[in-house]
């Protein structure tokens, strides 16, 4: 049982059912282990993760909010100029703030180690591929990495300002002023930067799927119109309710999308010339 908790090499031909279930339940514990490490640091971090970095796009100084100021007075627009005013945020709950602390050290435990939790999945699946596919392990599990950690970045630096400064300003009427609930705003920048990051995976998927001849450039060119039609229902789903950032998380969607196109056609022009 040992030899499976330190991820000890067998051969998987060699290997019964129950073991494969027994190897990736550890690999499981393997990553919980390690999300819950980098949670525990987040929690006891939490001035510089709550202060800086989840408070950080509402503030005038934030990096994103900063540069579009400046390129609104570039082009003469200050329509473009985000998040002057800091937003008046509430607690109203007797544990609101303790768990927002909770929820926002498990988000940062989980983006922290998600590199951990990627080596383990990779790992798990390696045994079952075979020749270039096996000599390709360390730049998947590193493409993947910077994929998610990419994505992680678009939606904190580009959503979360965007999504912020729109919800934020929003009103009904003038005579209604808008108290943002703590547990909201924590929700809204940590789940946009985690759901980013997961939907940038997506290039991966679709490699892994195209290498296993399990889609073809064919399929994935037929099927695009009602692809970009769920890329924006499920940019609606998974942002808050206005248009421009259900664009922006779509357009990025479509980008990598039409990039898988290509590099699936790659794999099948390699896998024609063998």
């Amino acid at each position: 049982m040992l030899g499976f908790f330190f991820n000890k090499k067998r051969n998987p031909d060699d290997m019964t059912f129950f073991e494969h279930l027994e190897v990736f339940r550890f690999a499981i514990i393997r990553s919980i282990i390690g999300v819950v490490s980098f949670a525990i640091v987040a929690f006891l971090f939490k001035d510089f993760i709550f202060n800086t970095v989840i408070l950080g796009p509402q503030k005038a100084d934030f990096i994103t909010n900063r540069l579009l100021c400046k390129l609104g007075d570039i082009i003469g627009s200050s329509a473009i100029c985000m998040n002057q005013t800091p937003i008046k945020i509430i607690n109203i709950e007797i544990a609101g703030q303790f768990k927002s602390h909770l929820t926002i050290s498990m988000v940062a435990g989980l983006v922290l180690g998600m590199p951990i939790v990627l080596r383990e999945i990779w790992t798990f699946v390696k045994p079952a591929l075979v020749g270039t596919e096996q000599r390709g392990y360390y730049f998947s599990l590193f493409l993947s990495s910077v994929l998610f950690f990419t994505g992680v970045a678009f939606g904190y630096f580009l959503l979360s300002p965007i999504t912020v400064d729109f919800l934020s300003t929003y009103v009904l009427d003038s005579t209604i002023e808008n108290q943002i609930r703590i547990g909201s705003y924590v929700r809204i920048v940590s789940m946009l930067g985690l759901i980013s990051g997961i939907v940038f995976e997506m290039p991966l998927v679709i490699i892994f799927l195209a290498a296993n001849q399990i889609v073809t450039t064919k399929l994935l060119r037929k099927y695009r119109k009602h692809v970009i039609i769920f890329f924006f229902v499920l940019s609606a789903v998974i942002t808050p309710p206005d248009v421009i950032s259900q664009f922006i998380l779509a357009i990025p969607m479509i980008l990598l999308y039409e990039m898988c196109i290509r590099i699936a056609r790659i794999i099948e022009r390699k896998r024609y010339r063998v």
